[in-house]
């Protein structure tokens, strides 16, 4: 795989951008996000990390501008904006027959959202626990470690999720190929369920959160109706192994001192992406006759509170 393409430029977009070119590889990053993409393409992109500060030079445009097709395109805009994205890719001509399309967003049923435009065997899930962050347009924060797992999304295994493997792991990125990628990914998208709606809703960092005594009785039916769900569509979870997932985020050396990101979208004006979290179950759990009022109702309110605070499409 030679050349590679960063569909959503943001924080971790940038970051494995960024990592997969000095290991070497031809990356172009692609995003909507207009100041950011003229200054990358004008003076490159700045990169912080822990003990230095440094620029690098990369290729940027923006979607409509692609004019050549990839070997592989990682998708990671904001989940609402996937569809769009892998459409014009495709109307460019960026996809071919052999063309890798990867995601590492979060959230559930992106593999059905990419399956709209390319085969199953084209399509392969990622979970990343790296993090990122953006200082301004064009400005990388870089700090910490991190994994990525990856499989293709029928769970087949082919030249291609060893070649996407390498490549990460070129990238100093701690991949490695998954036996049942779909358990990861309903793990960290319960993590994201819980705490981002409730964080969110209640206008709480994560260890703010975690101060409250009963905050264990909180979670718990959120967990309940998504194990239900997953299960019933053949992914088996562990209760306690979510529990102590989600609990295990609360110290402050963690995240306890963070907002979550939906929190985050929503006090900058942008809609949430409740609907591919706690929305995506109460979807899957009215197809499979399986009751989530829980999950129905934290989706509610924050659809409700985006009534309130957005002030921009994306």
């Amino acid at each position: 795989m030679k050349k590679i393409a960063i569909a959503g430029a943001g924080a971790m977009g940038g970051r494995i951008g960024t990592q997969i070119q000095e290991a070497g590889y031809d990356v172009t990053l692609l995003d909507y996000w207009q100041a950011h993409v003229e200054k990358i393409k004008r003076e490159g992109i700045e990169i912080q990390t822990e003990t230095d500060t440094y620029h690098l030079d990369i290729k940027a445009q923006f979607p409509e501008e692609v004019n050549e097709q990839f070997d592989l395109i990682i998708i990671l805009t904001k989940a609402m904006k996937s569809r769009e994205m892998i459409k014009v890719l495709n109307e460019r001509g960026a996809i071919g027959e052999d063309t890798a399309i990867l995601t590492m967003m979060n959230g559930l049923g992106h593999d059905e959202t990419f399956a709209e435009v390319v085969p199953k065997s084209q399509i392969f899930l990622a979970v990343t626990m790296w993090t990122a962050g953006m200082r301004g347009p064009g400005q990388l924060l870089l700090e910490g470690d991190g994994t990525i797992d990856l499989q293709r999304a029928d769970g087949l295994d082919d030249e291609r999720t060893r070649a996407i493997n390498q490549i990460f792991n070129d990238a100093k990125l701690n991949s490695r190929i998954s036996d049942d990628v779909f358990q990861s990914v309903w793990s960290k998208a319960t993590l994201n369920s819980v705490l981002n709606p409730l964080c969110t809703i209640l206008d709480k960092r994560i260890g703010e959160f975690a101060k409250y005594e009963q905050a264990r009785e909180m979670i718990t039916p959120i967990i309940n109706e998504i194990i239900a769900v997953a299960e019933a569509r053949g992914v088996k979870l562990d209760f306690d192994a979510l529990v102590a997932k989600v609990e295990g985020s609360y110290p402050d050396e963690l995240q306890g001192l963070h907002y979550p990101s939906m929190h985050q979208d929503l006090h900058s004006g942008r809609y949430t992406e409740i609907d591919y979290l706690n929305g995506k179950i109460t979807q899957y759990g009215k197809e499979l006759g399986i009751s989530t009022p829980t999950n129905e109702l934290l989706t509610h309110m924050i659809h409700q509170l985006e009534m309130q605070y957005v002030t921009q499409e994306s």
